[in-house]
């Protein structure tokens, strides 16, 4: 089945959210009809905000519920987890999830769609899960990517769809390498939709591999300080 001829849930924020946005409208872009918006009102987490920035602010963005109503979804404001969404997807029967803002979801919830719920990790699975990837791969000196995923219930884990490294110039800063990560999710959504529809994925062994947690600040300025040295080893315009 081709994505087009596939509708999707898409999992989502109830307040102006870039990622939401975007993704809606890309996949509306791609002729990917979007059935039904969970939008879950925002959740404080206790998890202290890092000490250097690597996204870049926004303004201009528009309510997903706005977005919503243009391309024709259904829009419900549900918390991801209870019974309340666990009920409204038994209604529902959904094949297809996709993730454009959402904490972590449950085994309740992820049972409901046959086909799965896709997710798009900004880093390489399984060297780097958990948060702060893109600092932890210079870190650790793994190449930048975006996994995409069929979530399981574990954290950054299940079964592999498309594993896309970005490229990378030597004259990058922080913030180069977050938007293209970022940019190359909404490249990545048509191709995952179709690999999830015809079952091409791929079985990972997540035994040797573990969740990072929030870098501390201190961990946060010695990775800036690889940054150069981490590009000289990846830049593709070290080849040209």
């Amino acid at each position: 089945m081709k994505p087009a001829q596939q509708a999707v849930v898409v999992f989502a924020y109830n307040f102006p959210h870039r990622k939401t946005q975007d993704f809606l409208f890309r996949l509306f872009a791609e002729g990917i009809k979007v059935s039904d918006v969970l939008a879950a009102e925002p959740v404080k987490l206790n998890i202290p905000p890092g000490e250097i920035r690597t996204k870049v602010r926004h303004s201009g963005l528009v309510h997903p519920r706005q977005v919503a109503n243009a391309i024709g979804a259904r829009y419900h404001v549900v918390s991801h987890r209870g019974d309340e969404v666990v009920g409204l997807l038994k209604e529902l029967d959904p094949s297809i999830g996709v993730i454009a803002g959402a904490r972590i979801l449950k085994s309740d919830v992820i049972g409901q769609f046959s086909g799965g719920i896709i997710n798009f990790h900004p880093g390489l699975i399984p060297e780097v899960r958990g948060l702060d990837a893109l600092l932890w791969s210079v870190r650790h000196s793994v190449a930048l990517g975006i996994t995409s995923h069929l979530i399981d219930h574990r954290v950054d884990a299940g079964r592999i769809l498309e594993r896309r490294e970005i490229s990378l110039f030597r004259d990058d800063n922080v913030f180069d390498l977050s938007e293209r990560l970022y940019e190359t999710q909404m490249d990545m959504l048509s191709e995952a939709i179709e690999r999830t529809c015809s079952g091409k994925w791929e079985e990972t062994d997540y035994r040797s591999s573990a969740c990072n947690t929030k870098m501390t600040g201190e961990q946060e300025r010695q990775t800036m300080e690889l940054l150069p040295s981490y590009l000289e080893r990846f830049a593709t315009d070290n080849n040209i």
